[in-house]
């Protein structure tokens, strides 16, 4: 396969994303988990592409608290391959909460599932270099903690893999509300004696 090297990253929105969480996530949602979505659907059954059949069990070992969208007994499996030189894509759900430690831990998530996944597609004869600089698409669906399958927004990334952490970091934190403001008083507050008594 041949690589191509990123260009500059593009981070768009991913509407699809609702339709995929609506029909396909079938476990229990918990907080920072990621759920890895299906490819496409191909003839009714949602389908992964065959290379990702480790990825999952690679990634847990990694460390990263992951489980794929369906049951076992409810996924398939096809072998296709990009035409437009992007070395992979992956289709991610995520509920993150609120805090930015959340977002921070999910953005390293998002991004070892990226590596993962354009490493599982080049195969080993490419070097980690190529992996790392080679162009993945990222589609995360954000999801609304306590209401599972809303979704609160998608996102679409492409760029490098090393681009990938520090993009859906920036991109997921502009979900998480600001503190409120603190209150500052407008007047200095009164002193005894100060009204003439």
């Amino acid at each position: 396969m041949t690589v191509r090297e990123a260009s500059p990253a593009q981070v768009g929105t991913w509407s699809a994303g609702a339709q995929l969480v609506a029909e396909h996530l079938r476990v229990p949602v918990l907080a920072g988990r990621l759920y890895l979505l299906p490819d496409k659907a191909v003839d009714g059954t949602a389908a992964y592409q065959a290379d990702i059949a480790g990825l999952v069990k690679t990634l847990k070992r990694d460390g990263v608290d992951i489980e794929f969208a369906l049951t076992k007994d409810a996924r398939g499996y096809i072998s296709e391959y990009s035409a437009d030189g992007v070395a992979a894509s992956i289709a991610l759900a995520v509920a993150i909460g609120v805090s930015s430690d959340g977002v921070k831990a999910a953005a390293k998530a998002i991004a070892a599932a990226a590596r993962a996944r354009v490493r599982a597609a080049l195969g080993r004869s490419d070097t980690e270099a190529d992996a790392d600089t080679a162009l993945v698409t990222v589609k995360i669906a954000e999801l609304e903690l306590g209401r599972p399958g809303v979704i609160m927004r998608g996102v679409e990334i492409t760029g490098s893999v090393n681009q990938i952490e520090r993009l859906a970091g920036e991109t997921l934190s502009r979900s998480v509300p600001a503190p409120p403001p603190l209150e500052v008083a407008t007047a200095p507050p009164e002193l005894p004696g100060a009204d003439g008594e």
